[in-house]
């Protein structure tokens, strides 16, 4: 394919370059900038810049933006200020902020709730989580309990929601239905409570279209595998040092499985259901992210920050099969619904697009925001730190 090489020289925010605008609002990636208000959108089919939007609640002030969620028609985008203390809300069709929501101090991570009538967002300060209407975008309500240590993501399966603690030895399960605290699945040799360290605990918690989560205790060295639809724990796997998240494919070509980055090893350990591990020596001291696709299902991609590379691993084996330069630092990436990988690199402001199926950068964004940390798509593969 053809490399796409663009800036946003000329463009003023918000505004819309009409030859570029996707007609489907759900073929769009939204970038979101740390240490600038700018959220970059590109379209994930033309791969051009659709435009992108100054996100500033207090003028003269940094947001402090730290992830986008798309809502499931695509139609808005929820980005977290944990700055100003609000999520800004974004009509992606006119690129335009229709109003900011209130939440609790330093709100980051957020996620949709399957039926995506609620964003649940995480106030990592406060140890709580606030619960957002999509249809009023208002705060229904604030949930809160003493198993909450920092609370670090949110994840569904069927009609509960799990949420880690990276400040704890915990994950604490939710009744979407009543709001009630009905389990706490603790790490393996520890107690229900604070960990020392930071960060020291479960930086998430993923879960893969069967049902089973995967989720990395970082001062331990374990992987907790554990079945959501029989409520059973199936395996406690060490790992090695400093994992970070265990990163399962969501899109479920193979299931049961996890990808583990442990940043003192510079590995990545990949992990099953039944308890069994395959080490590579594909990772790197600051691995935030390994991502998957339908065009290439045989493989993961492991993003090595530090190496300023993206390491291509046999999901089979855990060999890496080779080695692309993204020429920066890579922190989190989402994986488009056509399959492409977008590639937020923070040290040189821009945002490239990988082709799993060739491993070729396909297009490079240029100044598309002041330290760009993380990228989302609707129904996409989105995390964060």
């Amino acid at each position: 394919m053809t490399l796409i090489s663009l800036t946003l020289l000329g463009c003023a925010p918000g505004a819309l370059s009409p030859d570029l605008v996707a007609p489907d609002l759900l073929d769009r990636g939204y970038v979101v900038s740390r240490d600038s208000n700018e959220l970059f959108v590109v379209d994930t089919e033309t791969l051009g810049s659709v435009g992108s939007l100054d996100t500033t609640v207090f003028p003269g002030r940094i947001n402090g933006n730290h992830m986008a969620m798309v809502g499931m028609d695509g139609a808005k985008v929820y980005v977290s200020a944990p700055e100003a203390g609000v999520v800004v809300v974004v009509e992606a069709a006119s690129l335009t902020i229709s109003g900011t929501i209130p939440v609790g101090r330093h709100a980051t991570h957020a996620s949709v709730s399957p039926d995506g009538a609620q964003l649940w967002i995480v106030n990592e300060d406060d140890n709580t989580i606030s619960v957002i209407d999509t249809a009023t975008d208002t705060v229904s309500r604030t949930l809160s309990d003493a198993s909450l240590v920092v609370p670090h993501n949110v994840r569904f399966a069927d009609t509960l929601a799990y949420v880690p603690s990276i400040g704890g030895n915990q994950i604490t399960v939710f009744d979407r239905a009543t709001y009630a605290v009905v389990d706490v699945i603790v790490a393996a040799g520890t107690e229900l409570g604070a960990c020392a360290g930071d960060p020291c605990g479960f930086a998430d918690a993923q879960i893969d279209p069967d049902g089973v989560l995967f989720a990395s205790h970082i001062e331990t060295g374990t992987v907790l595998v554990y079945d959501t639809v029989a409520s059973e724990r199936l395996a406690d796997v060490g790992v090695g040092l400093q994992p970070w998240s265990a990163f399962v494919d969501p899109f479920g070509d193979t299931p049961g499985m996890a990808m583990v980055p442990t940043w003192t090893d510079t590995a990545v350990a990949r992990v099953d259901v039944a308890g069994e591990r395959i080490m590579s020596g594909a990772g790197d001291q600051e691995v935030y992210g390994v991502n998957f696709s339908p065009l290439a299902p045989t493989e993961a991609f492991v993003l090595n920050r530090v190496r300023h590379e993206v390491a291509v691993i046999d999901r089979a084996t855990g060999e890496a099969t080779a080695r692309i330069d993204v020429g920066g630092t890579t922190e989190t990436g989402t994986t488009a619904m056509n399959g492409m990988i977008l590639l937020p690199i923070s040290s040189t402001g821009e945002l490239l697009v990988l082709d799993p199926a060739s491993g070729d950068i396909v297009a490079r964004h240029a100044g598309v925001g002041s330290y760009p940390w993380s990228v989302a798509t609707a129904a996409g593969q989105n995390y964060c730190h």
